[in-house]
């Protein structure tokens, strides 16, 4: 209700919302299960910076829903205990609570979305990236003040529907509709095959996005699904990355452990997987369990890897699909994982998730190893554009 909003506001920043917004609109325009979120105009005073300097106060304001902490700790109850935590992410209930923590404080979204900017300034430079600004001086656990994007997330380009499986044909009805209504579907589908061009540039930026984050930042978007990826009206483009409350890293004595993990899931280097994940392993487990764990993941490695890079079918490996047969595996012989690894195993699945749907022939693996090799030779070079060559020849 929009009185919650009212008084959210009032108590987080000591000001009615007339003193501070020009323009706010009584009903959000999207609403999630932490928050609801209302478009506005700042009053001058209190207008954000632009990368340019310039003044902005179009903003969207996200007001955290009313007992959201309690309920998700209810949430989190029920997923470990009566469903045995149905995401079969096999890392501890503490560790998950304080994760669930931050991301429900906006205090910590909007230091990830500063720290993805400072990360990205020259890609932001570039244009092919961007993060929203942040309001420092309107901010509070449960309000969060960013400028507004003029645009689509990509789920809602595709009304759920993805353009890559779509009968080229266009619409067909196979019950009686008014002209309008034939009218505002063939309008769409229209829409959908004009977006469609750029699905594959979206997928490699995106894919460029998350390889840095991975593998050169080690500062990960932990929730990149299509609602939080934009098209920027402005830059079609070009990508906009939203919702950031939700990050994952590594500790750094882990990340060349990690990177050669996942250099041996594109390979397919079963002892690699397996020492590795043994060592990942926080839990005590048995001998005999240890044992049986290798054995299934040598089995998992030969259903999903037929030779370096490639499914036995000769297709790219389907990274998503091995890390939740792996996961599956972890659970079922009692360990547990470490959870920066197991946030960030999961992470990659999801993003790799979404690659997929905008262009299914994206090769993920070849692209992780080619950035993989552009970095390290980066590490040896006096050129910084290494990388960013070497994957245009890719």
């Amino acid at each position: 209700p929009f009185a919650h909003t009212e008084r959210q506001i009032v108590e987080s920043f000591g000001k009615e919302i007339d003193e501070i917004f020009e323009e706010f609109s009584r009903d959000p325009v999207a609403s999630g299960t932490i928050a609801q979120v209302h478009r506005a105009k700042l009053k001058p005073q209190y207008a954000l910076r632009g990368k340019n300097g310039e003044l902005i106060t179009d903003v969207a304001v996200k007001v955290q829903h009313p007992e959201v902490l309690k309920q998700t700790y209810i949430d989190i109850d029920i997923m470990f205990e009566g469903a045995g935590l149905i995401f079969a992410v096999p890392f501890s209930k503490a560790e998950f609570v304080s994760g669930m923590q931050r991301q429900i404080n906006f205090e910590w979204e909007a230091y990830n979305l500063q720290k993805f900017k400072q990360n990205f300034h020259e890609e932001i430079n570039e244009g092919w990236v961007t993060f929203p600004e942040v309001s420092r001086e309107l901010l509070a656990p449960q309000v969060l003040v960013e400028s507004w994007v003029e645009g689509k997330t990509v789920s809602e380009l595709f009304d759920g529907k993805n353009p890559n499986t779509k009968n080229e044909k266009g619409p067909h009805f196979t019950e009686k509709k008014t002209e309008a209504e034939v009218l505002a579907e063939r309008s769409k589908f229209q829409k959908l095959k004009a977006y469609k061009d750029k699905m594959g540039n979206w997928a490699k930026t995106i894919f460029r996005t998350n390889a840095k984050m991975f593998l050169k930042d080690n500062f990960v978007h932990g929730d990149l699904h299509a609602g939080n990826v934009m098209v920027s009206q402005d830059n079609p483009e070009s990508i906009v990355v939203i919702d950031a409350g939700c990050t994952c890293q590594l500790e750094e004595e882990v990340r060349p452990k990690f990177e050669n993990f996942v250099s041996a899931m594109c390979e397919g280097n079963v002892e690699e997987i397996t020492e590795t994940l043994v060592e990942f392993n926080k839990k005590e487990t048995p001998t005999a369990n240890l044992s049986k764990f290798k054995q299934n993941i040598g089995k998992t490695v030969k259903k999903f890897v037929g030779s370096p890079g490639q499914d036995p079918h000769g297709e790219p490996v389907r990274i998503g699909a091995f890390l939740t047969a792996v996961l599956k595996e972890i659970q079922k012989h009692g360990m547990m994982l470490r959870s920066d690894v197991a946030m960030s195993l999961v992470t990659l699945g999801l993003s790799e998730g979404l690659i997929k749907q905008l262009d299914p022939k994206f090769d993920c693996v070849r692209g992780t190893m080619a950035y993989i090799i552009a970095r390290n030779q980066q590490e040896h070079a006096s050129s910084r554009n290494t990388v960013e060559n070497i994957l245009s020849q890719w």
